[in-house]
């Protein structure tokens, strides 16, 4: 798996050049990407073990992104961390054992401003380039 591949290049001991630093924030975003495509799909039926094995693939990227954001120091990122950090909590609420139900749409919104944040993330990072 990259991740801990991306996370030995951003220690204190080994901070990667801004170049190198950009690179692995892409890589990071773009599996980042895949990993959140899950998320617009939250729905009354999605089950909370469903939505905890999201936050789990999420997480793990979205830390990976944290960990290489700090030499580039985007606020994006610490927006896009922080997003995920509140999702991560509304989802900590749920009884592990039902459905989302009721609680659909407070998730979506969750998810939308994590979405909204990657994307500037990945715009600011000017990954495409």
């Amino acid at each position: 798996m990259l991740v801990p591949l991306i996370l030995s290049g951003c220690s204190a001991d080994n901070a990667p050049s801004s170049a190198e630093a950009r690179r692995t924030l892409c890589q990071t975003l773009n599996s980042l990407r895949e990993a959140t495509s899950g998320l617009s799909q939250i729905d009354a039926n999605t089950s909370v073990s469903q939505l905890r094995d999201m936050r789990e693939r999420v997480g793990r990227w979205v830390e990976a992104a944290r960990l290489a954001n700090t030499v580039l120091q985007l606020q994006q990122i610490t927006e896009m961390v922080n997003a995920f950090d509140s999702f991560s909590r509304a989802v900590d609420t749920l009884n592990p054992d039902v459905r989302v139900g009721a609680a659909a749409a407070g998730l979506q919104a969750s998810s939308a401003q994590i979405l909204t944040a990657f994307n500037q993330a990945y715009r600011v990072a000017q990954c495409s380039q």
